[in-house]
């Protein structure tokens, strides 16, 4: 059983991830890309990112338990949804505290750019890989 300390642990650690991945994104869109509404760039990109991940793990499991695939509205929606919630979360006054924090993993700049490599690595390769997987499952249905 989870306690409410170990709860708020967990909680504590994925708002720091969030922003650590924010901050680096935001960073990305100003200094490499030089985007003229980086914010806006920014929680775009982590709002699609998970929303392809939570869709094919969405569609992986409905093919596995009902050998039925979803197709594209469902996928679009759970983006959406993603999209939405990331724009509630990294509100207006949210954002401008998490750029004058500049978050970082465990004190190291170049620990935060890899990690917020792998997370958009990690998430966008479910864009590719969970259609192959979910085209295996529904030939073995």
């Amino acid at each position: 059983m989870v306690t409410i300390q170990e709860r708020k642990i967990r909680i504590l650690i994925s708002n720091i991830y969030m922003k650590v991945i924010y901050y680096y994104s935001f960073l990305f869109y100003t200094k490499f890309v030089k985007d003229d509404t980086p914010h806006s760039t920014t929680i775009w990109a982590i709002g699609i990112a998970e929303g392809f991940f939570a869709s094919a793990i969405f569609n992986l499991l409905i093919i596995h338990f009902f050998c039925y695939n979803t197709g594209k509205w469902p996928m679009i929606g759970i983006t959406l949804i993603f999209l939405l919630m990331n724009y509630i979360y990294f509100s207006k006054s949210n954002r401008s505290k998490i750029i004058k924090e500049k978050p970082v993993f465990f004190g190291s700049h170049k620990i935060s750019i890899l990690l917020t490599a792998v997370f958009y690595i990690i998430l966008l390769s479910s864009l590719f890989l969970g259609p192959i997987y979910g085209k295996y499952l529904l030939n073995n249905c």
